[in-house]
């Protein structure tokens, strides 16, 4: 499907069933660091990469992202800027797989030296990202379950850190009322 464009500066709306570019690739920092090695350029550190806090409300998921070089300074753009910075691959129903998603592209936030952040080993940063894989007018709430892939580009936007993470609906305070509402 086509991506609907919404003016300049604007986000790109894309209902999807197969989820981003990225969907099904993790990155392998190993080889990757072995081509880029070979071409004479400068690999990217190993990355650890943790996820916590997961929230996820049937449209929007949240999560704090906390990553961490092993063994070399990493560059960050230390906004952390979802769909860009971090992306979110496929995102599947945890017992039925592919559900029909929203997928926004992102046009890229002008990379100033002041968002640059160069985080040595032994260091952490982290922030919460939120995506909103599901609308009430494309593709309704989303399953009970969900599971996806977390991506992690450098400021030099290469791939170096991937993270699988599942999250449950939280119950809603509406749908308790709503029952309650019908019995006597």
């Amino acid at each position: 499907m086509n991506p609907v464009g919404l003016g300049p500066g604007a986000l790109l709306l894309l209902v999807a069933c197969a989820g981003s570019p990225t969907s099904g690739k993790q990155a392998r920092p190993s080889l990757v660091r072995e081509a880029v090695s070979d071409a004479g350029i400068q690999a990217p550190p190993r990355v650890v990469m943790k996820v916590q806090d997961i929230h996820y409300d049937g449209f929007t998921i949240s999560a704090r992202i906390l990553v961490s070089p092993e063994d070399g300074p990493l560059r960050l753009d230390r906004r952390l800027v979802p769909e860009f910075d971090v992306e979110i691959g496929l995102v599947a129903d945890c017992e039925r797989g592919s559900v029909p998603t929203i997928h926004m592209d992102v046009f890229p936030p002008l990379e100033r030296p002041k968002n640059l952040m160069v985080l040595e080993p032994g260091y952490w940063y982290g922030r919460t990202v939120r995506f909103m894989p599901f609308d009430d007018h494309f593709t309704n709430i989303g399953p009970e379950c969900v599971e996806a892939t977390l991506y992690l580009r450098s400021f030099d936007r290469q791939f170096v850190a991937s993270q699988h993470i599942q999250a449950v609906r939280s119950p809603s305070l509406d749908d308790g009322a709503q029952q309650d509402a019908g019995t006597p």
